[in-house]
């Protein structure tokens, strides 16, 4: 099928035109003009008092019209027209020359409509899309609103492949072959039979061809034809997170030796089992996965869906050390997907955080019961042919997990993901306690046999300390035993300690940790290395994300503090990476967990909340920076924590010992931790394995900050979108990084590109969220520019340049010729 790609030049409007405006004119809407994607909500005002609240950062909710026209060629008469979209937010309605072609209302993921009856062919067209998301708050997180990914036109001739819908499959591999099994579909939509070839081509990364199949085919007058066929690769290069290779298969339909329809497929070859006795085994390795929660947004980006910002993602989060990621609690972005293929990490794809009982007033649940099979089929579909997808997760903490009457809901799921794909895998993320929440009097009823009744009041009213209980439960066992038994692997949210419980009564239930507080991880851990039947564990969350705001916040307890924060917080503050990808000292303990190495890290807490009493939301980890400059506090005391899995760690300070800690001392695993008065000098941690020092981190008193610095950070580039990342810093004279300077910059862009955005990884700012001034947060901001691809009769060349009320102006020329 042809494509014909829709995403420039729409026009946008802030309100949606009804008849009346027609007839009697209406209130002016805000008309501008945009290339997709586009995210419409992160322009908007955070307010305290907008409808989407602390779920979605206090965003403001619109209505959105979207416009754009379009000319197709009267030669595409007998064709059919597909208006394909890669994923909009929220509930939208779809016409062309005023028609409704149709409507669509979950917010997440790819889905498509046929609308040749509606097309004036060799004439203009208008493509309107309506959207409302006024209705608050639709989500537990920031959703966006807006055309987020790509939209395209797709036109087929009458005898075509069926909407490029090739499905290829490792059925067996080794060293010498592998053996792949490719599902067609090909469409015949006019009268008479038609003989046909089909002709697969693989081709390898140096676009070399290693393999051919060609079928002769008879089709039928007004049918579908399915075909499968086999093709084998020789001495194949299988796909895995250290070896991310992929191949090519070019899949085209002939007549007498002349091409009639062709479409590309990427994919990836690596085989999946699963076992209690080995665990997961790609490719027949074992494979713990060391995974993490994502949600929809790239910070200042919002939810708008660019290849660039999510290979960043992926790339950063392998560094330290993760090789899988969740996403939570929607289908994932096609950009994320496609660089979770290329750069090697594994996917665990999740469909929606409800079923029929809503969570938020507007959610998915209003729709579900009509749209799931078409939400789930467009899901699976798209991901048939990424081999990063080895998951298919059927929700999120739902609570008809634990009822009788509702669970036939995941049975349904899974039969439709199963009739799709059977090489992946399902999983369920069960909250025990969240599918037993009308059972909670019954189980506190039975817990005052053991715990005194005057302090059942109290444990009812402390979740944290309830939780636990509940969990392990013996009527949670029963209540959720049909919702962990349908599944292929058992997610459980904050349940660690049902792995081991439930494995003496069901040996044959094999776990993930699908969603654990950070602090959980080495506890968690030991459960995954010591038992094959616990394949991994996925933290909360890995990346700060907008909304749920202040989960992960820790600060001074004015005994008003509640689960979210209150205005102007606009992330979760939870992740091991902040907004604009700075990691956070909790991601380098995680890796201490991980990975073999000694090597220590220092992460001091400030000193200016020493000895206070301090609210730390559920998702925190402690007050820290990798930092020995905190001006204004020296002799005050402080903490400094050491995190390495060595032996024994010593803290020098200034050149005079604090003495050696050993591991053990603690009560977290890796983590050591000495209580002093912050003197201004030199802090050096030294780690030691059986006596011998085996590592070194050390910090500096560093100087007030006298100049910007800006740097290129992404060498790789996409294509289509060209986003490039500039970090910009404040350094003393020494080019050190002065954490402390909160110092308000102006950036502006001239030349062959355009300023995208620009931000910085503070989790409550107080000023306007886009915009192209800021305050600096820990010294540091990120800058967002754009290329234009299109334009390549001449090298591309732009200057940034940032101004700042207490530093030098500077400035950086780029070429990217």
């Amino acid at each position: 099928m042809r494509t014909i790609d829709l995403n420039k030049q729409w026009v946008v409007k802030d309100r949606i035109s009804d008849v009346s405006d027609q007839v009697f004119g209406g209130a002016q809407a805000t008309e501008i003009k945009v290339d997709l994607p586009y995210d419409a909500m992160i322009e908007t005002t955070r307010d305290k008092s907008n409808a989407t609240g602390s779920d979605m950062g206090y965003f403001e909710a619109k209505d959105y019209e979207f416009t754009k026209t379009f000319t197709i060629s009267s030669s595409n008469q007998c064709a059919e027209i597909i208006l394909q979209f890669a994923g909009i937010y929220g509930n939208s309605t779809f016409l062309i020359n005023d028609q409704v072609v149709g409507r669509h209302s979950y917010g997440f993921g790819p889905f498509s409509f046929t609308v040749q009856d509606y097309i004036n062919f060799g004439q203009e067209n208008e493509l309107k899309i309506l959207i409302r998301n006024s209705q608050q708050p639709s989500t537990r997180w920031y959703s966006g609103a807006g055309l987020l990914h790509s939209v395209s036109l797709l036109i087929g001739d009458v005898i075509r492949i069926d909407k490029n819908l090739v499905k290829i499959s490792t059925e067996n591999c080794d060293e010498d072959t592998a053996d792949l099994v490719l599902d067609t579909n090909i469409l015949n939509s006019q009268l008479g039979s038609k003989k046909v070839t089909l002709k697969h081509e693989i081709f390898d990364q140096n676009q070399q061809i290693v393999a051919v199949r060609e079928q002769v085919i008879n089709l039928q007058s007004l049918q579908t034809t399915h075909t499968t066929t086999r093709i084998y690769i020789p001495q194949p290069n299988l796909w895995s997170v250290e070896t991310p290779y992929l191949y090519t298969c070019r899949t085209s339909l002939m007549q007498e030796e002349t091409s009639i329809d062709e479409c590309t497929n990427s994919f990836g070859i690596r085989t999946l089992r699963l076992n209690n006795q080995q665990g997961l085994l790609i490719n027949g390795k074992s494979v713990k996965l060391r995974g993490g929660c994502l949600h929809p947004d790239n910070g200042v980006l919002g939810t708008a869906g660019y290849y660039t910002a999510e290979e960043r993602k992926v790339l950063k989060l392998k560094s330290a050390g993760y090789n899988a990621i969740r996403s939570a609690h929607n289908p994932i972005s096609q950009e994320l997907l496609e660089a979770c293929d290329r750069q090697g990490m594994l996917i665990m794809d999740e469909f929606t955080d409800v079923w029929t009982k809503a969570k938020t007033p507007f959610d998915y649940a209003s729709y579900m019961e009509t749209q799931w099979k078409q939400d789930i089929d467009n899901l699976v579909n798209r991901d048939f042919n990424h081999p990063s997808v080895i998951l298919y997760s059927i929700g999120n903490e739902i609570p008809e997990t634990g009822t009788d009457k509702s669970t036939f809901w995941g049975r349904q799921f899974i039969d439709e993901i199963h009739a799709l794909d059977t090489t992946r895998y399902t999983i369920n993320a069960i909250n025990p306690t969240m599918s037993n929440m009308d059972k909670l009097p019954q189980i506190a009823e039975s817990l005052k046999e053991t715990i005194p009744d005057q302090n059942i009041n109290d444990l009812m009213n402390n979740f944290n300390e309830l939780m636990p209980l509940v969990n392990t439960h013996e009527i949670t066992s029963r209540a959720i035993s049909e919702s962990a038994d349908m599944v292929d692997i058992v997610g459980y949210n904050y349940a660690a300690a049902r792995y081991e419980l439930d494995h003496k009564d069901f040996p044959n239930r094999i776990f993930i940790g699908t969603e654990t507080n950070p602090a959980d991880l080495a506890t968690n851990w030991q459960l995954v290395t010591e038992n094959s039947y616990v394949l991994g564990d996925f933290s909360w969350t890995a990346w700060d994300y907008l909304g749920e705001v202040g989960i992960g916040r820790i600060v001074p307890d004015d005994g008003k503090q509640f689960f979210t924060g209150a205005y102007p917080w606009l992330s979760s503050a939870c992740g091991d990476f902040d907004l604009i990808g700075e990691r956070k000292p909790v991601s380098y303990w995680r890796q201490t967990v991980w990975s073999d190495n000694p090597k220590p890290y220092i992460a001091v807490q400030n000193p200016v909340n020493y000895g206070k009493k301090m609210f730390a939301g559920n998702w925190a980890w402690t007050d820290t920076q990798h930092s020995w400059t905190w001006p204004e506090s020296e002799n005050q005391s402080t903490t400094v924590e050491v995190y390495s899995n060595a032996d024994e760690v010593e803290l020098i300070l200034n050149g005079h010992s604090l003495g050696r800690k050993k591991q053990g001392e603690s009560t977290i695993k890796n983590y050591f931790k000495w209580q002093l008065k912050y003197v201004p000098g030199r802090l050096e941690a030294i780690s030691y394995v059986a006596g011998k020092a085996v590592g070194k981190d050390e910090l500096h008193t560093t100087k007030p900050a006298t100049k910007i610095q800006i740097t290129a950070e992404n060498k790789t580039q996409d294509l289509k979108q060209s986003l490039h990342y500039f970090n910009i810093t404040a350094v003393d004279a020494n080019g050190e990084l002065d954490i402390n300077c909160l110092s308000h910059i102006k950036v502006t862009v001239t030349g062959d590109a355009e300023l995208k955005a620009v931000t910085t990884g503070n989790p409550m700012p107080d000023d306007k969220y886009v915009s192209n001034s800021h305050d600096l947060y820990q010294g540091k901001a990120l800058v967002i520019i754009q290329t234009n691809t299109e334009t390549n009769s001449k090298p591309s060349v732009a200057t940034i340049h940032v101004s700042s009320e207490t530093l030098a102006d500077t400035e950086l020329k780029v070429d990217f010729s």
